[in-house]
């Protein structure tokens, strides 16, 4: 498949778009669901990246950070297949590139289908009781652990396939977990000074 999607880089580009627009608009959604359901409860912000929670917050339907990144991103994707698929010919760099991209969306979508079938079971009622309050570095930890399985799924594919779409998948899956720890140290780190110094 992803030979196919080297053809050409509208391909790419194309599916690019629909994740990326689709994931923030499942992230809006999400976010509105656990407001009103009210079980869970999310310090500082329900979005993990930082340059999308003012828009998360405030359920924003159109970012125009988000218009920008998506324009940007899909620049991207088109120069890497011109440099590596019409300048150099390395068809398997392109790949892993666009693994990148796509597989890293792929695993984010999974997060937020879990999420909104959460919300409907809550919305039907005796699933939970109580309240949940998740501390950010909490929820930084709990994405780490979901990239890590998402990227080990990945490598194994890549392992059995030896394709370099999805190495390109668990490499990015890997690097975000990694954010997600760094942030969650410092975001706990900052916490307890906080607590500390009053």
């Amino acid at each position: 498949m992803e030979n196919w999607l080297a053809t050409s880089p509208w391909l790419g580009i194309i599916l690019w778009m629909i994740v990326y627009i689709s994931d923030y608009y499942l992230t809006i959604h999400s976010a509105r669901g656990f407001r009103e359901i009210k079980h869970f409860h999310f310090e500082g912000s329900f979005e993990l990246t930082p340059q999308y929670q003012k828009d998360v917050d405030s359920l924003n339907p159109i970012s125009k950070r988000h218009i920008t990144l998506l324009l940007v991103y899909s620049l991207v994707i088109y120069l890497l297949w011109w440099l590596c698929i019409r300048l150099f010919y390395l068809p398997w760099a392109y790949e892993l590139y666009l693994g990148m991209f796509l597989l890293m969306e792929v695993a984010v979508h999974m997060r937020h289908f879990r999420n909104i079938f959460l919300i409907r079971e809550l919305r039907k009622g005796n699933g939970v009781d109580g309240e949940i309050h998740y501390r950010k570095w909490f929820s930084y930890r709990v994405s780490m652990f979901d990239f890590i399985l998402f990227g080990i799924l990945f490598l194994i594919v890549f392992l059995l396939t030896l394709s370099p779409f999805f190495l390109g998948g668990a490499i990015m899956c890997f690097g975000i977990a990694f954010r997600h720890s760094r942030l969650s140290k410092k975001v706990k780190s900052e916490s307890q000074q906080n607590i500390e110094a009053k």
